[in-house]
């Protein structure tokens, strides 16, 4: 595990392999993380950064490879200030080709002679020769539009998906330079697709009623289904042969890791061309060729980003990166052939990618577009902290996974330590740069990340572990479990824990707070549900939603026509509990929520009020679910430094602007979690 450094574990996977041990296996030997806490107690102090640093977004951004590996296309500058660049990769000069009015996504033409650009009202095309443009087609306001890049034989066209939910009409054209159109496909919804040789369209995957993907190959006489995915699978389609006799896909490998398959269609039979060595990890995603579509690289991302070779010649690339880079950190994009990787390096210290391009032949990188980057104004990777992999025994002896952040220069011990909860729960969190941990771990506070079981990326067993038990059960026991073993590696003060999370994340924060009261300081917990029964069957029977998501969440253990389980995930409920919570509690909310409803977290709240709990509500009325109005996220930083400061002896936030503290006395509703930020008036105790 990198997160030990990578001298100590490199030496521990050798000793644990001579002793007949697989890595996985090697990887349930419990850890220690002395040598990560002393190493990290020997680093200088960061000096204190300003909250709004964080947040500071690239001007460098949609960096792309053309097919022929000759240029990188790029976005430069932000909103009305964007223009779009060419590089030249021989002569490293860049040029300026238009202004753009507004965000794009960007795609070259297979001849590398034209950029492709998708923007809110329709698809333009600019020269790169010599900067021209022209709007090439308008998109449909009562559609849904995608873009992909067209197949090789067909290098100067775009592919464009049209879907239409109203009347659920879904149309897949191929458009030329001059904007004739060619229809490959009209009919039900595509979640996939493969072209033929010939351009037409070879395979097509779509969704059935009960949430099972069919997959159809065109034969003479019509479509015929060749296979047929789970509902959780991964099945993703990647590449056919030319006879369109074998078929290369993600999918699970008995019924758990994602594995790059080959199926032979006529014989029914499945060979894996590659899977996790480690047998821990996903195969996220495929990086093929950008001509061919060959499959070169399978991206992983646990523990950490990683790739592995697919040829001989991508094997010996992947070498040279993980040389320079170490085993994470780096996507790769492809030219044709492999010859050309732009590699884009990220990683929890680099506040904003850094791009190079990989030369196969001479084995050779260089770093490109540093000014352009430096122009952004990054928080220098020294002052950042490191976020490293971790894993823990819970208390039924199952290995979890997770990841640490710790404050450089700070012995471990004395530090605040706050566990920061993801949503889901069937998602995951990564090592990647995130501007709240990096904030935490700039005011002195070490940032606990779990990847309770229900998290992704891990296989489908580690996925489907914890069944239905998402009240006061097993995924909550993971993270406290892990916090606990956290104490007792010498990570965290004792009376200086806290936790927080957005969705299901501020779910299991109100859960801490419930029902392990005595364990954190405080709560802060963004669109939570203090109901997760009641938001499941919501979210179930809205209208317009997904009508095969009860059989979902059935097959992830979570049956809601089972009475007796989501009775007891009922009995866990905060809302029925609220008695039990002693501890400060912020919760932010918006009145736009589409899938908490925002009178079940008010009627929380008024509980808490009524029984004189120490809550604090912040409901903007504009908000939806995920955060993106910018003064919420400021409040949210913001608050979470005063929970720190007042509640964990952390350091005093700054003073908020005249905008942000008119903002916070408009929408805080309810304020005994933060008695000392402002009085707010309260009206018969109701938020």
């Amino acid at each position: 595990m990198m997160g030990l450094g990578r001298r100590h574990r490199v030496w521990c996977a050798v000793l644990f392999l001579a002793a007949g041990l697989t890595l996985a296996q090697a990887l349930a030997v419990p850890m220690t993380l002395a040598p990560l806490l002393a190493r990290n107690a020997a680093l200088p102090p960061a000096p204190r950064i300003p909250s709004a640093a964080f947040e500071r977004r690239p001007h460098l951004h949609a960096v792309r490879l053309s097919p022929d590996g000759a240029s990188v296309a790029y976005l430069d500058g932000e909103g009305a200030n964007a223009s779009l660049h060419v590089l030249d990769t021989r002569t490293q000069v860049s040029r300026r080709l238009l202004a753009l009015p507004g965000p794009v996504a960007l795609f070259w033409s297979g001849d590398s002679s034209t950029l492709i650009l998708a923007m809110p009202d329709g698809v333009s095309v600019v020269s790169v020769a010599d900067g021209s443009s022209y709007k090439l087609a308008a998109f449909d306001g009562r559609a849904e539009h995608r873009l992909f890049p067209a197949d090789a034989a067909h290098a100067r066209h775009v592919l464009m998906a049209s879907y239409t939910a109203a009347s659920g009409a879904y149309r897949l054209e191929r458009i030329d330079l001059q904007g004739q159109r060619e229809l490959l496909y009209q009919g039900e919804q595509l979640s996939g697709f493969l072209l033929d040789a010939t351009g037409q369209l070879g395979f097509a995957m779509t969704i059935a009623s009960d949430g099972m993907r069919s997959i159809a190959r065109r034969q003479a006489a019509g479509w015929q289904e060749v296979l047929r995915c789970q509902r959780v699978d991964e099945c993703t389609l990647v590449a056919a042969t030319p006879d369109a006799s074998r078929l290369s896909m993600l999918m699970a490998q008995h019924g758990d890791r994602s594995v790059l398959v080959e199926i032979d269609l006529a014989q029914g039979k499945r060979r894996v061309v590659h899977a996790d060595r480690a047998g821990l990890a996903d195969i996220r995603r495929v990086i093929s060729d950008a001509d061919q579509g060959a499959p070169l690289f399978a991206l992983f991302e646990s523990p950490l980003l990683h790739h592995a070779g697919l040829t001989p010649l991508a094997r010996r690339a992947v070498v040279d990166i993980d040389r320079q880079f170490g085993q994470g950190g780096v996507f790769i994009e492809a030219a044709r052939g492999g010859a050309t990787l732009l590699l884009t390096e990220s990683g929890s210290r680099l506040h904003h990618d850094r791009y190079w391009l990989y030369d196969s032949i001479r084995r050779s990188t260089r770093e490109i577009l540093q000014a352009q980057r430096a122009a952004g104004q990054p928080v220098p990777a020294g002052q950042l902290a490191q976020t490293s992999p971790i894993h823990y025994l819970a208390s039924d002896g199952v290995l979890v996974h997770g990841y640490l952040t710790l404050p450089p220069g700070k012995v471990a011990a004395s530090m605040p330590l706050l566990t920061l909860v993801h949503g889901g729960p069937w998602e995951r969190v990564n090592p990647a740069y995130a501007p709240l941990v990096q904030l935490l771990a700039n005011r002195g506070v070490a940032v606990f990340q779990p990847n309770f079981r229900a998290s992704v990326g891990y296989g489908l067993h580690y996925m489907t572990a914890a069944g239905g038990d998402l009240g006061n059960g097993r995924v909550q026991a993971d993270i406290v479990d892990g916090v606990h073993w956290l104490l007792r590696q010498g990570v965290g003060n004792r009376q200086r824990l806290a936790i927080a999370g957005h969705s299901f994340g501020g779910y299991a924060t109100l859960l801490a707070l419930t029902h392990t009261p005595r364990l954190f300081q405080f709560g802060m917990a963004i669109a939570p549900s203090p109901d997760f029964a009641r938001t499941l069957r919501f979210i179930a029977s809205a209208p317009g939603g997904d009508p095969a998501l009860p059989l979902r969440l059935q097959d992830l253990g979570v049956d809601l026509q089972d009475g007796a389980a989501m009775r007891t995930l009922e009995a866990a409920a905060p809302v029925r509990h609220t008695e039990q919570v002693g501890k400060p509690l912020l919760i932010m909310a918006g009145a736009r929520d589409s899938t908490v409803q925002i009178a079940s977290v008010t009627d929380y709240v008024a509980r808490l009020q009524l029984s004189g709990k120490p809550v604090s509500l912040l409901l903007d009325p504009e908000e939806g679910h995920n955060p993106h109005l910018p003064l919420y996220r400021q409040a949210a930083v913001y608050l979470l430094e005063q929970l720190l400061q007042q509640h964990l002896g952390g350091p005093a936030p700054a003073a908020p602007g005249g905008q942000l503290n008119t903002y916070l006395r408009q929408t805080l509703k309810a304020n005994r979690a933060l008695p000392a930020l402002f009085a707010v008036p309260q009206a018969g105790h109701t938020p």
